[in-house]
């Protein structure tokens, strides 16, 4: 996976040397092995970080997390994520994985059917609702302004139901309304 993802350093021989120091296999076997290692990041020099930094590198950084206390062969592949942060912006990073991991799980047919119908649309709506600010303060932190969008017929999370449908797109149009309102107050002399 690290190789993968620093395709451009694994193809050089130095690689391995560059990997496999002491410090760094130190780190690994406590993050495989010990309950209070809950992540290690991998920056772009190969020197592994027991922890998440307190500042983020302006280059890319792997970061591996576990969701239990001890890994083995058997569950490395099921209880790991595996993320990119640092080089984008740290709220971009957290809409992309937002996305790609929380709007997948509260999707998922299975999960919802557990949660029961009222659980389902509820905690999806607050997902949704969620999504749609951070893509607004995306759009704040790089001086756009961003109107989301709901989730379309098939997307995930989706809802088919017409009133259910009716009822989201009038909550976007609110806040679409909301966002135009601020955007047409703004002072152009003041910025």
């Amino acid at each position: 996976t690290i190789r993968s993802a620093y395709s451009d350093l694994a193809s050089d021989p130095k690689f391995d040397k560059l990997f496999r120091t002491e410090a760094n296999c130190e780190i690994l076997e406590l993050f495989l092995n010990s309950e209070d290692e809950k992540c290690v990041v991998v920056p772009q020099n190969i020197k592994i970080i027991e922890a998440v930094p307190n500042r983020l590198p302006k280059v890319k950084c792997l970061c591996i997390s576990k969701g239990t206390e001890k890994l083995t062969e058997a569950n490395v592949s099921s209880e790991t994520s595996i993320y990119e942060i640092g080089a984008s912006p740290p709220f971009g990073n957290l809409e992309l994985k937002s996305k790609n991991s929380s709007l997948v799980v509260v999707s998922n047919h299975t999960n919802q059917l557990n949660w029961g119908d009222l659980t389902s649309r509820e905690i999806t709506g607050n997902l949704h609702s969620y999504l749609s600010s951070m893509s607004i303060v995306c759009g704040q932190v790089s001086a756009e302004t961003r109107l989301p969008t709901p989730p379309l017929d098939g997307e995930h999370g989706a809802l088919s139901e017409t009133h259910n449908r009716i009822a989201l797109l009038e909550g976007t149009l609110l806040t679409w309304k909301k966002q135009i309102k601020n955007v047409l107050q703004q002072d152009p002399e003041a910025q």
